[in-house]
């Protein structure tokens, strides 16, 4: 993990960037109306199916636009969608918490990049290691 891509990301092409901004913006209310799905039916393995996916494609969009911070909001939670989707942790509502949080931080900070605004109020460091932490956990 690059730090400093977290602590002060940089818009390495704008352009990217804002790609990025859109394809997050179609793929964030897909992730959380699947949250909101599997908090009805957390056994649903075609529901399971789908958040993964759309958590791995905004890491993968991320990647794509060389948006070094998407790749390090993403990961950790693909990381834990993995490992409920093999059936190592439970989902919960912490697990929808977490990836709630992890998309809407990620969305604020697209946002306030491409606003040419400061993100440091969103304390993504201690987001991205929180969430690495919890996802590496024993269980």
């Amino acid at each position: 993990m690059d730090i400093a891509s977290i602590i002060a990301p940089a818009i390495l092409d704008r352009e990217a960037l804002e790609e990025f901004g859109e394809v997050l913006t179609d793929r964030a209310p897909e992730v959380e109306r699947d949250v909101a799905r599997l908090r009805k039916n957390p056994g649903d393995r075609e529901i399971t199916a789908s958040l993964f996916r759309g958590v791995h494609n905004i890491k993968g969009d991320a990647a794509l636009c060389k948006f070094e911070l998407g790749i390090a909001v993403a990961h950790p939670i693909e990381s834990l969608m993995s490992r409920f989707r093999d059936g190592e942790i439970p989902f919960s509502d912490l697990l929808a918490e977490m990836i709630l949080l992890a998309v809407d931080r990620l969305e604020l900070a697209t946002d306030a990049l491409l606003s040419n605004k400061s993100a440091e109020n969103l304390h993504l460091l201690a987001l991205v290691q929180g969430l690495a932490a919890v996802s590496e956990a024993e269980v």
